[in-house]
């Protein structure tokens, strides 16, 4: 047993008894709880379900990667269910720090937890709970996804499930966002359409085209650069990621930072020893390759990346 799962045991603990075997399955289920096993929980422990985001915050936390400041931040997302048999589910997240790398890579938790949703087909964000107030670059990250102007954030507050909420137009108010640049389509939004990318060089590899899948549902309505990542570690097992641009460029995620993300929540225990990545992009006046690159070196010295363009 590692010390994430040690964690993670130690912090069941401090949940009832009878909860304990629906919270084991997180760990199970790339750190999603169906609807079905929120009802259950909320019914055990007599909350409501945002009061049980905030007591699942502590578990959120044991996925944190953070050899830089020693300092974990979880978050719990909910969301529009992807499939018709619920109306939510509950998405966890943690922040990720680069050893060696600038502070700006950093993936930050809320940032984990909504790609978590967005990468499990989840729909509108609704709430999202954070172990600590979000900060103003998590504030913007958010602003870019549908309903954002009624999303709520919860923070905890006075005992185990207390919590405090705040709409984020509250927290941030006069947003810049995808309307002062002339654009419709937020991230996450049900109307948005999938790209219809096809690689310049044709290719049958199976992780070329999940990387090539990944771009054409990625968010790059300012600058076109549309972009997916797919990662291969030693088990077999792959994991995406798509690139999210924002409005306001900077809080953009790239794609193989969203990748990295999905594949830490996925897995407490178990080798993520990445043995293969490749980047599809279609090339505009901002380009993924370059930093992809150079977190790749840090996170995988040993690995290569693959590269293909799209058109």
């Amino acid at each position: 047993m590692n010390d994430r799962e040690r964690q993670f045991e130690q912090v069941l603990t401090a949940f009832p008894k009878a909860t304990r075997e629906h919270l084991q399955a997180i760990s199970g289920n790339g750190g999603k709880l169906t609807q079905a096993q929120c009802s259950a929980l909320v019914e055990i422990m007599g909350i409501a379900v945002e009061g049980l985001m905030v007591r699942l915050l502590p578990i959120a936390k044991t996925y944190a990667v953070i050899p830089i400041s020693h300092f974990q931040v979880g978050a719990v997302a909910k969301a529009r269910s992807p499939t018709p048999v619920s109306d939510f589910e509950l998405y966890l997240g943690a922040n990720i720090e680069f050893l060696g790398q600038a502070l700006g890579q950093t993936v930050h938790a809320e940032q984990a937890a909504t790609v978590n949703a967005w990468a499990s087909g989840a729909g509108q964000l609704q709430s999202i709970a954070v172990s600590a107030a979000p900060c103003g670059y998590c504030r913007q990250f958010l602003a870019e996804f549908e309903g954002s102007g009624t999303l709520m954030i919860l923070t905890p507050s006075q005992g185990a499930s207390g919590f405090s909420s705040t709409r984020l137009n509250q927290l941030l108010p006069d947003a810049f966002g995808p309307h002062d640049l002339k654009k419709k389509a937020a991230s996450m939004a049900p109307s948005k359409v999938q790209q219809n990318l096809t690689l310049k060089t044709a290719s049958a590899d199976a992780l070329v085209l999940e990387a090539l899948s990944a771009a054409n549902q990625s968010h790059a309505p300012y600058t076109n650069n549309f972009a997916g990542c797919a990662i291969q570690v030693t088990n077999g097992e792959t994991y995406t990621g798509r690139y999210v641009e924002n409005a306001a460029f900077n809080p953009s995620l790239s794609p193989l930072q969203a990748a990295i993300s999905c594949m830490n929540m996925d897995r407490l225990a178990g080798d993520q020893t990445i043995t293969r990545a490749v980047l599809v992009e279609k090339p505009s006046g901002s380009r993924q390759r370059d930093i992809t690159e150079l977190l790749l070196r840090s996170f995988a010295p040993h690995v290569s990346l693959e590269y293909s363009q799209a058109e």
